[in-house]
């Protein structure tokens, strides 16, 4: 490949990265999933009652989430849906519908629509998930 193509290249991947935004993984503790999703109280009952069958701890689960990449001005590297955790000899995999809002509190609209610039806190809801078993 000659340089100019080597440079091309790298554009092209750096282009779709950048358009991406919530993409890449990224793990965090059992415990701020239990934050984000502390509004469905049934699903964190039943995360609960996994916990309790398998002897386990919040702490001792660490699970992944998508991340914010660098282009979020205020969220990048922040966490938000889907959520996976295996707790046990399970895993769950908990799905949300998210909203931005800018710093005044204006709503933004969902990733697809939202200015990562401006982009300032998520709000997540409608959470749907599933339990399997690996």
């Amino acid at each position: 490949m000659t340089k100019a193509g080597s440079k091309a290249t790298l554009a092209l991947i750096v282009s779709v990265a950048c358009a991406a935004p919530v993409r890449a993984g990224g793990s965090l503790g059992l415990d701020e999933v239990l934050t984000a999703v502390a509004k469905a109280p049934k699903l964190v009952a039943e995360i609960q009652a996994e916990l309790d069958k398998n002897n386990l701890k919040v702490a001792d689960v660490i699970c992944t989430a998508a991340r914010h990449g660098n282009q979020w001005k205020y969220l990048g590297g922040g966490r938000a849906a889907p959520y996976e955790c295996d707790i046990g000899k399970r895993s769950i995999t908990i799905e949300a519908d998210g909203v931005y809002f800018d710093a005044r509190g204006k709503s933004l609209g969902n990733l697809d629509k939202a200015d990562p610039k401006r982009a300032k806190t998520l709000k997540e809801d409608n959470f749907r998930w599933s339990w399997a078993t690996p």
